[in-house]
């Protein structure tokens, strides 16, 4: 699982740093909708692994505490 995140956050750095390299802020260059994609998607997945990660954490908690019972 450690692996999988690394390789999450490492792949999340690469869109997020190739969306963000373009020069200036220019909405009618043929990029653009593609750079407003990345830059979106960067932000839905790094979202979404947080909801994983906080998801998972609690159903961990929840287990221990049901085998503590």
């Amino acid at each position: 699982m450690k692996k999988t995140l690394t390789a999450s956050g490492l792949l999340l750095l690469t869109a997020a740093n190739t969306a963000l390299a373009h020069p200036g802020h220019d909405h009618s260059d043929w990029s653009s909708p593609l750079v407003h994609t990345l830059f979106y998607g960067a932000i839905a997945a790094v979202i979404g692994t947080a909801f994983f990660v906080i998801r998972q954490s609690r159903h961990k908690r929840q287990n221990t505490q049901q085998k503590e019972d």
